[in-house]
């Protein structure tokens, strides 16, 4: 019978998984406190540990691939924790907002990278062009947003419950379908396939599962779960009363018999609220849809449940007043936070450092092709920010049409001309009641609108992160050969390392470029400058 002998670690190995272990957390702490960007130190020990720079001199690659594999679990948690923390009715209300941010971060991206088409690969005669495909593969790997990075940098920023906070939660999320949807697109065009199903069923999937989430949530769960709560209730008078008949009384028994069992199993609310993860996730990945989608539907199911009880609904309005976690966020702070925030989300960020090339990037030739193309890729998410000052304009248009209106004076108060026809003197008219408006000048003017220069600078800064799903996007395009090149006779290079390697410096610029931005804006606001 096959079984994994016991043995004790080798004193290399200890002391790289301690140093390795340390490290993460030192850095990304200081990190926090000078930039705000403890994320980014989490990236560069990963390639200092990794196989980018130490290969497996420092950590082996199975050890590595652990890391990869729990670093997913932590980015499962953390978007499942975004799902308890966000407060859903100001989402519905920035909805309109997230879908056009989440538009025009998408669509600016793949436009601009349709300029690589001009940046000459190889010398001299040997010349070759990206061709189309090369360039919108290109655009699909960094027209997502990292939505692991989007917590993180909201957390670290303290933007979660602002309004820049829910509109990126909404855009970040639309942006994770998309990538999903971009990663089939990529592959399908790379192989030679084009069956639309392939490509739509992605998109389809994840949104069926938010809408029948959402049609549980309210015409299921809202009904029922405060029946079941009731029924198991220890605090209900489950006695049988005098004049019951037999069948009242045995249902009362197994009644309390019921209640008994379930407040006697230990942690019973993080079992059931693992296990809603577990199912959103499982089905999530039958279906083909967004796992990361199904962790933030997870997490709001869960907080919403927990609102639906009475004695929850009493305990949330309390610790509002008093400044305290809810119950669903106490419930992640308890059980998840610990091994998360240590363990999980740092090998997460590291593991994206595993993936970075940083050996092969510092070619002359593809160096500044890379600082180009990221400039540009940073550009492109930067241009959400014109969405804010869009509806800002606009209000303040129907601010003004509103105040302009109200100034017109109406026919019913316009002055009148009477003639005298007699000399006989007329009765004294009665006082005149106060039923007059004011003078224009007196009119009170609306309140004005401040410019919303640091809500627009925080939501394009923090678009601009792309993180593992640009990774992911760039390496499937290169294994399925999207990045082409060709020459002016019509000579075709079936994939290009070379524009890979271009791509690549676009999404390690972002990632790294985004939080830091995000974390020197924060700090300037926070400091009052």
């Amino acid at each position: 019978m096959p079984y994994l002998p016991y043995h004790e670690l080798p004193i290399t190995t200890l002391l790289s998984l301690t140093s390795f272990f340390l490290l993460l957390n030192t850095t990304r702490y200081i990190f926090n406190h000078l930039l705000y960007c403890g994320l980014v130190a989490e990236i560069l020990i990963g390639i200092i540990w990794g196989l980018p720079i130490s290969g497996t001199s420092l950590l082996s690659l199975e050890t590595q691939s652990t890391v990869q594999s729990l670093g997913y679990l932590g980015l499962i948690a953390l978007v499942f924790e975004g799902g308890l923390e966000t407060d859903m009715k100001p989402l519905k209300r920035s909805m309109g907002m997230s879908i056009s941010v989440a538009t025009v971060g998408l669509i600016a991206p793949i436009a601009l990278s349709f300029l690589l088409l001009v940046f000459p690969f190889g010398e001299g005669v040997r010349e070759w062009w990206p061709t189309p495909l090369a360039g919108f593969s290109a655009g699909a790997a960094l027209c997502s947003t990292s939505l692991g990075t989007t917590f993180v940098v909201l957390g670290e920023a303290g933007m979660q419950k602002t309004r820049a906070g829910t509109i990126l939660v909404g855009a970040a999320m639309m942006d994770d379908v998309v990538g999903l949807v971009m990663v089939n697109i990529v592959t399908t065009l790379g192989e030679g396939f084009s069956k639309p199903w392939l490509i739509a069923r992605p998109i389809v999937a994840s949104f069926s599962l938010m809408v029948i989430s959402i049609v549980l949530a309210h015409f299921v769960s809202t009904p029922t779960w405060p029946l079941i709560i009731k029924y198991l209730s220890q605090d209900t008078n489950l006695g049988a009363p005098l004049g019951h008949s037999s069948s009242q009384a045995l249902r009362s028994t197994y009644q309390r018999r019921m209640s008994k069992l379930v407040y006697q199993i230990p942690h019973l609310e993080f079992c059931l609220s693992t296990l809603v993860l577990i199912i959103y996730v499982t089905i999530a990945t039958f279906i083909n849809a967004s796992v990361l989608l199904a962790a933030f539907i997870a997490g709001g199911m869960v907080s919403f449940l927990w609102k639906l009880h009475p004695d929850q609904q009493r305990d949330v309005a309390e610790d509002e007043i008093h400044g305290l976690l809810e119950p669903a966020s106490k419930l992640f702070h308890d059980y998840f936070r610990p091994l998360t925030e240590y363990v999980l989300v740092p090998f997460f960020f590291a593991s994206i450092g595993f993936s970075i090339p940083i050996t092969q990037m510092f070619k002359s030739s593809i160096l500044w092709k890379g600082i180009i193309y990221a400039i540009l890729m940073i550009i492109g998410k930067a241009l959400v920010g014109s969405v804010i000052y869009f509806e800002y304009f606009l209000k303040r248009y129907q601010q003004k049409s509103i105040h302009m209106s109200s100034q017109t004076p109406p026919e019913s108060q316009q002055p009148t001309i009477v003639r005298a026809t007699t000399s006989t003197p007329q009765p004294t008219p009665p006082a005149p009641q106060h039923q007059f408006s004011l003078p224009l000048s007196l009119t009170p003017s609306p309140e004005v609108l401040k410019p919303p220069h640091s809500t627009a600078l925080l939501i394009s800064l923090a678009m601009v992160s792309r993180g593992e799903i640009g990774f992911l996007i760039a390496s499937l395009a290169q294994i399925s050969n999207s990045f082409t090149l060709h020459r002016k006779d019509g000579t075709i290079v079936p994939s290009s390392e070379e524009l890979f390697m271009v791509v690549i410096w676009g999404v390690v610029i972002c990632t790294i470029f985004g939080p830091v931005a995000v974390g020197a804006v924060a700090r300037r606001t926070r400091s009052g400058s």
